[in-house]
């Protein structure tokens, strides 16, 4: 059997809480003035300019900032002559589309925010693989998919620091705020002295349960 490594689409979908995401923000450029609709959608709702023969860049500029002003998404600055900026305000991804009465004649695109840490993501998929067990004793291959995007999902939770709900709030033994209280239960996972930490985030937990369906005669380095 071949067993097949996770890659980050998979991990995402798996763990979409490995995302960490800020804010986008799009400029939208009037790059020529031609007469007819210029068109802004932002999450499936359009803002149209109908520009005419007399109107320039900055008339176009001017008329479609005047639009966005009465929407709550997304922040509106003008940019120089002919540009302006939409700063989402919320962190999740933003459809931001632009078209004109030709192509090129307006345009849109994403200079901020987003997917702030594809390259951590990227850095502890590579450096899970080390910690798999070996792949000649699964007999099902989507299980060592899955465990290798829990693994590094636990990675990730645990030293990314992801979250601000607590979801990468690394170790603790107890945790309090004003009259509430938090301590974490003692785990049942006591196979080697690593299993305790696995068991702190549930991606850790869900490779502890995959990998107790094998048994392993070694683990690589």
């Amino acid at each position: 059997m071949t067993c097949t490594l996770a890659d980050d689409a998979y991990l995402i979908a798996a763990f979409p809480g490995v995302v960490v995401r800020a804010p986008e923000k799009w400029l939208i450029n009037t790059v020529s003035a031609l007469p007819g609709p210029y068109t802004v959608t932002m999450q499936g709702v359009p803002f149209v300019y109908p520009a005419v023969a007399e109107d320039s860049t900055g008339d176009i500029r001017d008329g479609l900032v005047s639009l966005f002003g009465g929407q709550m998404l997304a922040a509106v600055s003008p940019v120089g002559l002919s540009a302006f900026t939409l700063d989402v305000l919320t962190p999740e991804a933003a459809t931001i589309t632009a078209t004109g009465p030709a192509n090129g004649s307006i345009t849109a695109a994403l200079i901020g925010g987003g997917d702030t840490n594809a390259a951590s993501r990227a850095f502890w998929l590579s450096r899970a693989e080390c910690g798999l067990p070996p792949c000649c004793v699964v007999t099902c291959a989507e299980d060592y998919t899955l465990m290798h995007a829990a693994l590094t999902a636990h990675l990730l939770f645990t030293f990314g620091n992801l979250g601000g709900t607590g979801t990468g709030a690394n170790d603790f033994d107890s945790m309090a705020l004003g009259p509430a209280s938090l301590r974490r239960g003692a785990n049942s996972w006591q196979t080697s002295p690593a299993d305790g930490d696995f068991a702190k985030t549930s991606p850790g937990q869900l490779y502890l349960s995959l990998r107790a369906r094998y048994v392993f005669p070694f683990f690589c380095g």
